[in-house]
């Protein structure tokens, strides 16, 4: 993404290590390992139980109406409204 960014700036490519460099230059960002997802767990993703929860959330927000900046905090229980 950052050569993309350059390339429209029609400046030339990031460096092997950019991204160690610019996190060792802003103290507000760190990097942070991921934790190992189970076997078993992954074997249970359903890709089409995906698209269906999302479109029932885009249809329910059609329906009524809602705005996007009035969303927060969504999950499989629902959704938070307000600001």
């Amino acid at each position: 993404m950052a050569d993309r960014l350059l390339r429209d700036r029609g400046a030339r490519r990031v460096g092997t290590n950019w991204a160690s460099n610019f996190v060792r230059r802003r103290p507000e960002l760190q990097t942070r390992f991921n934790r190992r997802i189970d076997y078993q767990r992954v074997l249970c993703e359903d890709p089409d139980a995906y698209r269906a929860w999302f479109s029932l959330v885009r249809n329910t927000i059609a329906k009524y109406g809602i705005d996007d900046t009035d969303i927060y905090n969504f999950d499989e229980t629902g959704f938070a409204m307000g600001k």
